[in-house]
Protein backbone atom coordinates (compact mmCIF):
# COMPACT_ATOMS: atom_id res chain seq x y z
CA UNK A 1 0.00 0.00 0.00
CA UNK A 2 1.10 3.58 -0.65
CA UNK A 3 0.20 6.48 1.43
CA UNK A 4 0.56 9.87 0.15
CA UNK A 5 0.18 12.82 2.60
CA UNK A 6 -0.41 16.26 0.23
CA UNK A 7 -1.32 19.88 1.57
CA UNK A 8 -0.73 23.42 0.61
CA UNK A 9 -0.62 27.09 1.83
CA UNK A 10 1.89 27.64 4.85
CA UNK A 11 2.63 30.99 5.46
CA UNK A 12 5.03 31.93 8.34
CA UNK A 13 5.20 34.90 8.93
CA UNK A 14 1.50 33.84 10.74
CA UNK A 15 2.53 30.60 11.87
CA UNK A 16 5.82 30.24 13.46
CA UNK A 17 4.48 27.37 15.00
CA UNK A 18 3.20 24.49 12.01
CA UNK A 19 1.83 21.22 13.46
CA UNK A 20 0.37 20.22 10.77
CA UNK A 21 3.67 18.86 9.87
CA UNK A 22 4.28 16.62 13.25
CA UNK A 23 0.30 15.33 12.60
CA UNK A 24 1.57 14.09 9.11
CA UNK A 25 4.70 12.75 10.64
CA UNK A 26 2.37 10.79 12.96
CA UNK A 27 0.66 9.22 10.12
CA UNK A 28 4.02 8.02 8.72
CA UNK A 29 3.22 8.19 4.91
CA UNK A 30 5.87 7.44 1.92
CA UNK A 31 5.48 10.95 0.33
CA UNK A 32 4.60 14.62 1.21
CA UNK A 33 3.09 16.52 -2.03
CA UNK A 34 3.24 20.29 -1.38
CA UNK A 35 0.57 21.60 -3.83
CA UNK A 36 1.80 25.37 -3.81
CA UNK A 37 2.48 28.41 -1.74
CA UNK A 38 5.16 26.79 0.49
CA UNK A 39 6.08 30.21 1.15
CA UNK A 40 4.46 33.93 0.47
CA UNK A 41 6.57 36.13 -0.75
CA UNK A 42 4.03 39.05 -0.51
CA UNK A 43 2.93 38.92 2.93
CA UNK A 44 4.73 41.19 5.48
CA UNK A 45 7.24 42.54 3.71
CA UNK A 46 7.90 46.10 2.75
CA UNK A 47 8.79 47.37 -0.22
CA UNK A 48 6.51 44.63 -1.88
CA UNK A 49 8.13 42.20 -4.39
CA UNK A 50 6.69 43.90 -7.80
CA UNK A 51 8.83 47.13 -6.80
CA UNK A 52 12.06 45.37 -5.56
CA UNK A 53 14.75 45.55 -7.46
CA UNK A 54 16.73 42.20 -8.34
CA UNK A 55 19.13 41.77 -6.12
CA UNK A 56 16.85 43.40 -3.04
CA UNK A 57 14.29 40.52 -4.77
CA UNK A 58 16.80 37.54 -4.35
CA UNK A 59 17.49 38.29 -0.94
CA UNK A 60 13.93 38.56 -0.20
CA UNK A 61 13.48 35.02 -1.57
CA UNK A 62 16.62 33.98 0.04
CA UNK A 63 15.36 34.95 3.73
CA UNK A 64 11.78 33.11 3.14
CA UNK A 65 12.83 29.78 1.79
CA UNK A 66 15.69 29.69 4.40
CA UNK A 67 12.92 30.70 6.74
CA UNK A 68 10.60 27.78 6.28
CA UNK A 69 13.47 24.96 5.11
CA UNK A 70 14.82 25.57 8.91
CA UNK A 71 10.81 25.80 10.09
CA UNK A 72 11.73 22.97 13.24
CA UNK A 73 8.99 20.52 12.43
CA UNK A 74 8.52 20.39 8.49
CA UNK A 75 12.71 20.23 8.67
CA UNK A 76 12.12 17.01 11.23
CA UNK A 77 9.59 15.57 8.52
CA UNK A 78 11.64 15.61 5.69
CA UNK A 79 14.34 13.86 7.33
CA UNK A 80 11.87 11.25 8.58
CA UNK A 81 10.87 10.72 4.51
CA UNK A 82 14.26 10.88 2.98
CA UNK A 83 15.49 11.42 -0.28
CA UNK A 84 13.08 11.54 -3.27
CA UNK A 85 9.79 11.39 -0.95
CA UNK A 86 9.07 15.42 -0.47
CA UNK A 87 7.67 16.10 -3.81
CA UNK A 88 6.09 20.53 -4.16
CA UNK A 89 4.90 23.01 -6.73
CA UNK A 90 4.03 26.28 -6.70
CA UNK A 91 1.42 28.56 -6.78
CA UNK A 92 0.93 32.09 -7.09
CA UNK A 93 2.57 33.65 -3.81
CA UNK A 94 5.41 31.59 -4.44
CA UNK A 95 6.08 32.34 -8.07
CA UNK A 96 5.93 36.13 -7.46
CA UNK A 97 2.97 37.73 -5.87
CA UNK A 98 -1.08 37.09 -5.44
CA UNK A 99 -2.29 36.34 -8.91
CA UNK A 100 0.82 36.48 -10.90
CA UNK A 101 0.47 35.25 -14.33
CA UNK A 102 3.60 34.58 -16.03
CA UNK A 103 2.88 34.84 -19.43
CA UNK A 104 0.68 38.56 -18.57
CA UNK A 105 4.16 39.81 -16.74
CA UNK A 106 6.93 37.81 -19.03
CA UNK A 107 6.71 41.00 -21.45
CA UNK A 108 8.21 43.01 -18.72
CA UNK A 109 11.96 43.32 -18.47
CA UNK A 110 12.09 43.67 -14.81
CA UNK A 111 9.34 40.78 -14.09
CA UNK A 112 10.95 38.56 -16.30
CA UNK A 113 14.22 38.52 -14.71
CA UNK A 114 12.12 38.15 -10.85
CA UNK A 115 10.43 35.18 -13.05
CA UNK A 116 13.78 32.96 -13.74
CA UNK A 117 15.07 33.85 -10.05
CA UNK A 118 11.96 32.39 -8.46
CA UNK A 119 12.20 29.52 -10.85
CA UNK A 120 16.11 29.04 -9.69
CA UNK A 121 14.83 29.35 -6.27
CA UNK A 122 11.96 27.21 -6.32
CA UNK A 123 14.44 23.82 -8.22
CA UNK A 124 16.94 24.61 -5.11
CA UNK A 125 14.22 24.25 -2.91
CA UNK A 126 12.86 21.17 -3.97
CA UNK A 127 16.53 19.97 -3.54
CA UNK A 128 16.53 20.70 -0.22
CA UNK A 129 13.34 19.05 0.89
CA UNK A 130 15.29 16.22 -0.66
CA UNK A 131 18.05 16.68 1.63
CA UNK A 132 20.18 18.98 -0.44
CA UNK A 133 22.48 21.41 1.34
CA UNK A 134 20.80 25.26 1.19
CA UNK A 135 23.39 27.22 -0.33
CA UNK A 136 25.06 29.66 1.84
CA UNK A 137 24.49 32.85 0.18
CA UNK A 138 21.87 34.56 -1.33
CA UNK A 139 24.82 35.22 -4.17
CA UNK A 140 25.02 31.67 -5.01
CA UNK A 141 25.54 31.13 -8.69
CA UNK A 142 22.49 28.70 -8.83
CA UNK A 143 20.01 31.31 -7.92
CA UNK A 144 21.19 34.17 -11.04
CA UNK A 145 20.51 31.91 -13.88
CA UNK A 146 18.99 34.18 -16.29
CA UNK A 147 17.72 31.15 -18.74
CA UNK A 148 16.01 29.19 -15.46
CA UNK A 149 12.77 27.59 -15.99
CA UNK A 150 10.76 25.14 -13.10
CA UNK A 151 10.99 21.38 -14.33
CA UNK A 152 7.77 19.71 -14.22
CA UNK A 153 8.88 16.20 -13.60
CA UNK A 154 6.67 12.83 -13.66
CA UNK A 155 7.65 10.62 -11.13
CA UNK A 156 6.71 7.20 -10.69
CA UNK A 157 5.93 6.40 -6.91
CA UNK A 158 5.06 2.79 -7.71
CA UNK A 159 5.49 1.05 -11.36
CA UNK A 160 1.72 2.19 -11.45
CA UNK A 161 1.30 5.11 -9.75
CA UNK A 162 2.73 8.38 -11.66
CA UNK A 163 3.19 11.85 -9.90
CA UNK A 164 2.70 14.69 -12.16
CA UNK A 165 4.26 17.67 -11.14
CA UNK A 166 2.39 20.79 -12.90
CA UNK A 167 3.38 24.50 -13.42
CA UNK A 168 0.44 26.41 -13.47
CA UNK A 169 2.02 29.66 -13.52
CA UNK A 170 4.60 30.54 -15.63
CA UNK A 171 2.62 30.05 -19.16
CA UNK A 172 -1.23 31.26 -17.06
CA UNK A 173 -2.74 34.13 -18.61
CA UNK A 174 -5.70 36.26 -17.08
CA UNK A 175 -8.90 34.33 -16.52
CA UNK A 176 -11.03 36.43 -17.79
CA UNK A 177 -11.94 39.57 -20.02
CA UNK A 178 -10.74 41.08 -21.90
CA UNK A 179 -8.75 37.89 -22.78
CA UNK A 180 -10.97 35.78 -24.70
CA UNK A 181 -11.79 32.49 -23.97
CA UNK A 182 -9.88 30.77 -27.02
CA UNK A 183 -6.32 33.31 -25.83
CA UNK A 184 -6.42 31.76 -22.06
CA UNK A 185 -3.86 29.31 -20.98
CA UNK A 186 -3.50 27.47 -17.20
CA UNK A 187 -0.91 25.22 -17.98
CA UNK A 188 -0.22 26.27 -21.88
CA UNK A 189 -0.16 23.86 -25.20
CA UNK A 190 3.72 22.53 -24.53
CA UNK A 191 2.68 21.84 -20.89
CA UNK A 192 -0.13 19.97 -21.73
CA UNK A 193 1.12 17.80 -25.06
CA UNK A 194 4.44 16.63 -22.72
CA UNK A 195 1.92 15.85 -19.61
CA UNK A 196 -0.45 14.20 -21.66
CA UNK A 197 2.40 12.15 -23.53
CA UNK A 198 3.34 10.73 -20.20
CA UNK A 199 -0.23 10.25 -19.03
CA UNK A 200 -0.72 8.19 -22.27
CA UNK A 201 2.74 6.18 -21.81
CA UNK A 202 1.44 4.42 -18.90
CA UNK A 203 -2.43 3.83 -19.53
CA UNK A 204 -3.22 1.18 -17.03
CA UNK A 205 -1.80 3.49 -13.89
CA UNK A 206 -2.91 5.29 -11.69
CA UNK A 207 -1.99 9.18 -12.35
CA UNK A 208 -1.89 11.59 -9.71
CA UNK A 209 -2.07 15.48 -10.91
CA UNK A 210 -0.19 18.23 -8.79
CA UNK A 211 -2.26 21.10 -9.45
CA UNK A 212 -1.84 24.64 -7.22
CA UNK A 213 -5.05 25.73 -8.68
CA UNK A 214 -8.58 24.14 -7.86
CA UNK A 215 -10.93 22.54 -11.10
CA UNK A 216 -13.22 25.17 -10.54
CA UNK A 217 -10.16 27.93 -11.74
CA UNK A 218 -9.60 25.26 -14.40
CA UNK A 219 -12.32 25.64 -15.73
CA UNK A 220 -12.26 29.31 -16.60
CA UNK A 221 -9.80 28.27 -19.04
CA UNK A 222 -11.47 25.97 -22.03
CA UNK A 223 -8.21 24.90 -23.45
CA UNK A 224 -6.45 23.34 -20.63
CA UNK A 225 -10.03 21.86 -19.02
CA UNK A 226 -11.15 20.08 -22.19
CA UNK A 227 -7.76 18.80 -22.37
CA UNK A 228 -7.95 17.59 -18.95
CA UNK A 229 -11.01 15.84 -19.37
CA UNK A 230 -10.22 14.38 -22.57
CA UNK A 231 -6.84 12.41 -20.72
CA UNK A 232 -9.50 11.90 -17.90
CA UNK A 233 -11.87 9.58 -20.25
CA UNK A 234 -9.46 6.90 -20.99
CA UNK A 235 -6.92 7.04 -18.05
CA UNK A 236 -7.24 6.89 -14.14
CA UNK A 237 -6.89 10.63 -12.97
CA UNK A 238 -6.79 12.16 -9.54
CA UNK A 239 -5.96 15.86 -8.96
CA UNK A 240 -4.28 16.65 -5.99
CA UNK A 241 -5.09 20.78 -5.29
CA UNK A 242 -4.71 23.55 -2.81
CA UNK A 243 -5.26 27.36 -2.77
CA UNK A 244 -8.28 27.45 -1.06
CA UNK A 245 -7.53 27.21 2.51
CA UNK A 246 -10.00 24.27 2.74
CA UNK A 247 -10.82 20.88 2.06
CA UNK A 248 -12.75 19.80 -0.88
CA UNK A 249 -13.68 17.14 -2.95
CA UNK A 250 -15.09 16.75 -6.29
CA UNK A 251 -15.95 14.40 -9.21
CA UNK A 252 -16.75 15.19 -12.88
CA UNK A 253 -18.30 13.53 -15.66
CA UNK A 254 -16.05 12.95 -18.50
CA UNK A 255 -18.21 11.35 -21.13
CA UNK A 256 -15.25 8.30 -21.34
CA UNK A 257 -14.42 5.23 -19.27
CA UNK A 258 -13.52 6.72 -16.21
CA UNK A 259 -14.37 9.88 -14.22
CA UNK A 260 -12.14 12.63 -13.39
CA UNK A 261 -11.47 13.06 -9.06
CA UNK A 262 -10.21 16.08 -7.28
CA UNK A 263 -8.70 16.03 -3.92
CA UNK A 264 -8.33 19.50 -2.69
CA UNK A 265 -5.88 19.90 0.83
CA UNK A 266 -5.62 23.62 1.68
CA UNK A 267 -4.36 25.58 4.82
CA UNK A 268 -1.12 23.99 6.35
CA UNK A 269 -0.50 26.93 8.53
CA UNK A 270 -2.82 30.52 7.17
CA UNK A 271 -5.90 31.75 7.86
CA UNK A 272 -9.41 32.40 6.13
CA UNK A 273 -7.74 35.14 4.01
CA UNK A 274 -4.20 34.31 4.73
CA UNK A 275 -3.87 37.07 7.89
CA UNK A 276 -7.64 37.11 9.16
CA UNK A 277 -10.16 34.94 9.67
CA UNK A 278 -10.02 31.95 11.11
CA UNK A 279 -6.92 29.03 11.34
CA UNK A 280 -6.22 26.96 8.95
CA UNK A 281 -4.76 23.33 9.92
CA UNK A 282 -5.17 20.90 7.06
CA UNK A 283 -4.12 18.20 5.15
CA UNK A 284 -4.92 15.14 3.43
CA UNK A 285 -3.89 11.38 3.01
CA UNK A 286 -4.39 9.33 0.08
CA UNK A 287 -3.95 5.74 0.28
CA UNK A 288 -3.72 3.24 -2.37
CA UNK A 289 -4.08 -0.70 -2.51
CA UNK A 290 -3.97 -2.93 -5.53
CA UNK A 291 -7.84 -2.62 -5.39
CA UNK A 292 -8.92 0.56 -3.71
CA UNK A 293 -8.01 4.53 -4.04
CA UNK A 294 -9.07 6.14 -0.74
CA UNK A 295 -8.41 10.11 0.43
CA UNK A 296 -9.43 11.83 3.77
CA UNK A 297 -9.39 14.86 4.51
CA UNK A 298 -8.21 16.68 8.26
CA UNK A 299 -8.71 19.94 9.82
CA UNK A 300 -7.14 20.16 12.76
CA UNK A 301 -5.93 16.98 12.87
CA UNK A 302 -9.50 15.69 13.16
CA UNK A 303 -10.96 13.70 9.65
CA UNK A 304 -13.60 15.71 7.66
CA UNK A 305 -15.38 12.56 7.45
CA UNK A 306 -18.41 13.36 4.93
CA UNK A 307 -15.24 14.53 2.57
CA UNK A 308 -13.66 10.96 2.52
CA UNK A 309 -13.92 8.92 -0.85
CA UNK A 310 -12.73 5.26 -1.72
CA UNK A 311 -12.92 4.40 -5.15
CA UNK A 312 -12.70 0.84 -7.05
CA UNK A 313 -8.97 1.29 -8.45
CA UNK A 314 -10.20 -0.97 -11.34
CA UNK A 315 -13.48 1.57 -12.64
CA UNK A 316 -12.56 4.86 -10.69
CA UNK A 317 -15.88 4.17 -9.87
CA UNK A 318 -17.18 4.77 -5.25
CA UNK A 319 -15.94 1.33 -3.86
Amino acid sequence: MLKLAFTSCACLQVYRQQPVWDWIAQERPDHLVLLGDCVYLDIATTPIPQDMLLDEFAQHLYARYSAQLLQPSLRTLCQQLGPNRVHAIWDDHDFLWDDANGAELAGHPAHREKIAMSSAFFTVFRRCLQGAPWPATYRDAVFWQADAVLATPSIALEPDIWLHLSDGRSARTHKGWPRPEAQRALLGSAQRSLLGQRIEAAPEALHLLASGSTLSAWRRYPADWQWLLDVSASRRVLVLSGDIHRNETDAFFTNGRFPLHEATSSGAAIKDTVVIGKPRRNFGLLQVDPDQVQWRLFSHRDEEAPKRRTLSRATMLPA
